[in-house]
């Protein structure tokens, strides 16, 4: 079975529920053992307990309950069920109340197929030598007078949805690359402190992955102090986990490049065939994550995601410059 064909109910409470199957090598056991301290007895008493949990919980009326779908977040929380649980209602949440950035994940919508042909961002068909997905942006590669910032939210989400439900990425996690070295004034000025703000915390505490690194090549001096703001909205366990490269022979040297696009000192191939293999995916999952936009929950007064809570900052200091700059 295709598991990128399928399209799972949203009925929280079905008749029964889908059983799960473990279908991944020994190799792969052995680190969600040690990582995230699952196995068969741990992860079929966490499903049950967050299958419960959802169907008790009147303010969601519809949401995924299938295996892939909950191990997400399991995963992403080392199977403590009530942070998994948190992190899904808080996923449910911004679904919502940022729908402007986290639906409508459509590969056949034109402005979205047009920054994924361009090769703006793309998971790497091969993973790293510690099983991780990489999935690369080049910054250059974007039309600035077509994109805005919910624009871009969306076409990073998209990517994100459509790699969720892959298991090992699940368990070992991912790594986010992105090519800095064509970046302009005219993209970080699209995004407000209150975006910024938006999507770090998302990150952090709404979207189920595991982020091993971030890594920037060719970021140029001018931006750093932009950068530095960036990263400060990080924990302290993830700001120890970005790297600067400065050029993108350096980045190559420390990777194997059988991995990397000939775009970026490897020998795997012109980045436009990775674009192409993925968008493939992208039209096999389109189904599934159409669906996922009929997930509703009512969102509560009390949660921090109910409103914009970073709606008070003012677009001053240094993101309001660059927002005023003109530019070319």
């Amino acid at each position: 079975m295709d598991v990128d064909t399928v399209v799972y109910s949203n009925c929280k409470t079905p008749a029964s529920y889908e059983p799960y199957r473990w279908t991944l090598s020994d190799k792969l056991k052995k680190a969600a053992k040690s990582e995230l301290r699952e196995d068969e007895n741990v992860r079929e008493q966490a499903l049950a307990q967050m299958r419960d949990w959802i169907a008790k919980s009147a303010h969601i009326k519809r949401c995924r309950t299938d295996p892939l779908f909950l191990l997400r977040f399991l995963r992403t929380k080392k199977f403590s069920v009530p942070q998994a649980c948190e992190m899904l209602e808080k996923y449910l949440t911004i679904r919502q109340t940022a729908a402007h950035m986290f639906s409508k994940c459509d590969i056949e919508d034109p402005d979205i197929e047009a920054i994924i042909d361009g090769g703006y961002i793309v998971p790497l068909p091969k993973r790293d030598s510690n099983g991780y997905q990489i999935v690369l942006s080049v910054a250059g590669n974007l039309d600035l007078d077509k994109v805005n910032s919910s624009l871009l939210a969306r076409t990073h989400f998209l990517v994100q949805e459509v790699l969720a439900d892959d298991e090992q990425s699940q368990i070992v996690g991912y790594r986010k690359v992105t090519d800095d070295r064509q970046i302009t004034m005219k993209l970080l000025g699209m995004w407000s402190i209150m975006d910024i703000k938006r999507v770090a915390e998302c990150i952090q505490n709404a979207l189920p992955m595991r982020l091993k690194s971030i890594d920037f090549i060719g970021l140029p001096s001018s931006m750093a102090s932009f950068a530095e703001f960036c990263i400060s909205l990080l924990r302290p366990k993830m700001q120890k986990r970005t790297n600067f490269y400065r050029t993108a022979k350096d980045y190559a040297s420390k990777m194997d490049k059988s991995i990397l696009p000939d775009e970026l000192g490897g020998n795997a191939g012109p980045l436009a065939d990775m674009v192409a293999e993925f968008k493939e995916r992208c039209r096999r999952k389109r189904a599934q994550l159409l669906a996922m936009d009929e997930m509703y929950i009512e969102v509560l007064k009390s949660s921090p995601y109910a409103t914009d809570s970073c709606r008070a900052d003012l677009d001053t200091g240094m993101i309001g410059s660059f927002r005023k700059l003109e530019v070319d």
